[in-house]
């Protein structure tokens, strides 16, 4: 399927899906029972920020995203939602289990190459969606894996009944010779080449329940969002009144900088060509959304589906793209720009509509709020809670976290309420006290006027380390990162 033919397949699913949602408003109403399993989805962005999209509404540089601001109308916005790494596969980790990543030692990025080395999530250790699958639940994962391919580390051996995707950390968009392709280099990176069918990033498709290896897809023209979008509909079309679980992980818009010049073109008002096609990036990541969403109505079953959007972390600032200036830093740091990310959550039956939310949450709460949803109890014990009876009025004030953590080798972070503190032991700097509530940008540290709650959080960080595992492996490189105005170091 080349570009021009996926452009026509998704326009046909969203005629479709319209005329669909149409008939279900026109015609009686579906059956729907409270006590229903809900469908689950969770879509996640690859380096993403807050301030890419019209929905938080907070930066000059936001990229209208109408698709997650009608998700957003339908459920809760977090405004201080966090992920648990600053880089993508330790990140991942805590979002399959509920738990920080460092409690199975997965600190680091896993090491570039056919099988990562032999890395990644251990096998022995359970995500979530395996009790979804034992839970009776078809489940798949379309997208970005990155927690290891060797055979016992793969989806499909780690619950669920489908895989189409790649399993490494990065691949092409299509082929850079595709007609109505887009590429332009990150001044950080150089000029790099990539190719879907080059060693390692492949895409597959694979069945559990079947002896065959992972199948190699040899499209090269298709462009990847919307190829990973019309496989996520084929999926929801083809669950009929079984429960699903989809994860749809979107490589958009982490690098190659790779869009289709007819989503380039609607942004000629943007002069830097980088900025340019990062922002088609986003917008086709948006149409994504709107598809499923589209999906999700046509089948009847819109009020009793949970859609959870959020992104692995913040965006790479360092490539020059995304805003600098309203948050503080990006991916490869632990100031808001890299830790806080999306997270929208829409369950029109028991979650409140339309509403923000400011608390400090986690996407160590997703496991434990979808298994919850689907009535099925965890394998796990999980550093994360249920967030669907906190939604309710009379909660709403009520903390979710008192303290959250981070760790990347030297560099630490831990937050409690509007307190953040940061330290590098590597830099062997004195570590900075943030208060966000007057201060959300990071510029002024408190360390020497609050000395004794900067002793407080770094105590609570000692007793948090303490349980938690050294690296099952080492990091690869120590990167010097200057962004935002900042120079900061990272272990990865």
């Amino acid at each position: 399927m080349g570009i021009r033919k996926t452009i026509a397949a998704i326009a046909c699913i969203l005629f479709a899906s319209g005329c669909a949602s149409q008939q279900i408003k026109l015609g009686a109403a579906p059956e729907t029972q409270s006590s229903r399993k809900p469908n689950i989805i969770l879509i996640v962005a690859d380096d993403l920020s807050q301030l890419d999209l019209s929905t938080y509404g907070r930066s000059p540089k936001s990229i209208p995203t109408p698709n997650l601001d009608r998700l957003a109308k339908r459920g809760v916005t977090f405004k201080r939602g966090y992920s648990t790494a600053s880089v993508c596969s330790p990140s991942r980790a805590a979002l399959m289990t509920g738990q920080y990543q460092q409690r199975h030692g997965f600190e680091f990025l896993t090491p570039e190459g056919p099988d990562g080395g032999g890395h990644g999530l251990a096998a022995s250790q359970r995500v979530f969606a395996q009790d979804l699958q034992t839970g009776g639940y078809r489940t798949a994962m379309i997208g970005k894996w990155h927690l290891g391919s060797t055979k016992d580390r793969i989806p499909t051996s780690r619950g669920f009944d489908q895989f189409f995707g790649f399993l490494s950390g990065e691949t092409a968009y299509a082929d850079e010779k595709s007609e109505g392709l887009i590429s332009v280099t990150a001044p950080y990176v150089g000029k790099r080449s990539f190719a879907r069918n080059a060693d390692w990033i492949k895409l597959f498709s694979d069945f559990a329940d079947d002896a065959n290896p992972p199948k190699i897809e040899n499209d090269e023209a298709s462009y990847l969002t919307d190829l990973l979008t019309h496989k996520a509909v084929e999926f929801i079309r083809s669950s009929g009144t079984e429960p699903y679980f989809l994860y749809l992980a979107h490589l958009a818009p982490h690098s190659p900088y790779q869009a289709l010049e007819t989503d380039v073109s609607r942004f000629s008002h943007i002069k830097d060509p980088l900025e340019r096609t990062y922002a088609a990036m986003i917008s086709s990541l948006d149409r994504s959304v709107g598809i499923v969403l589209n999906a999700v109505e046509a089948s009847g079953a819109a009020e009793d589906t949970l859609i959870i959007f959020t992104a692995d972390n913040g965006a790479a600032t360092y490539m020059g793209v995304s805003d600098c200036e309203t948050l503080a830093g990006g991916k490869l740091s632990y100031f808001e720009g890299g830790a806080r990310v999306p997270l929208i959550v829409s369950w029109p039956r028991r979650w409140p509509s339309g509403t923000n939310d400011s608390r400090n949450v986690s996407q160590l709460d997703l496991a434990p709020t979808i298994l919850a949803a689907a009535k099925i109890e965890a394998a796990n014990a999980f550093d994360g809670r249920d967030l669907t009876p906190l939604m309710v009025p009379a909660r709403l004030a009520e903390a979710v976290h008192e303290t959250l953590f981070w760790r990347t080798g030297s560099e630490y972070a831990v937050l409690s309420g509007d307190l953040k503190l940061l330290s590098n032991t590597r830099q062997g700097a004195f570590p900075w006290l943030f208060d966000l509530a007057s201060d959300p940008r990071e510029t002024r540290s408190l360390t020497f006027e609050r000395r004794s709650e900067v002793a407080d959080l770094q105590q609570r960080y000692q007793d948090w380390a303490k349980s938690m595992k050294p690296p099952a492996w080492p990091a690869k490189q120590v990167v010097q990162v200057f962004q935002c105005g900042r120079i900061s170091f990272h272990e990865q």
